[in-house]
């Protein structure tokens, strides 16, 4: 993630989006929404991958795995 930050300062992207099949530890999802980086973890790909805009992925941003907001939300996507 901290080459990802590199890369975006040094090419002055507007949008730095870190996509993994897997979930972030709470110290990446931390650095992220510190420093303006979408983590797409393997449930919003999900939500991605069935429509939803990466505008929206943004609010979900940072907000972790765990909750049961998002449980909820993930259920109602893949089940």
């Amino acid at each position: 993630m901290r080459d990802l930050l590199g890369a975006r300062v040094h090419f002055k992207v507007v949008v730095a989006i870190f996509v993994a099949t897997t979930h972030f530890s709470g110290p990446a999802e931390k650095f992220a929404t510190e420093n303006d980086i979408l983590a797409v973890h393997r449930d919003h790909l999900g939500l991605w991958n069935n429509g939803a805009s990466l505008l929206s992925l943004g609010a979900v941003n940072g907000l972790g795995q765990g909750a049961r907001r998002h449980r909820k939300r993930w259920r109602e996507t893949y089940e």
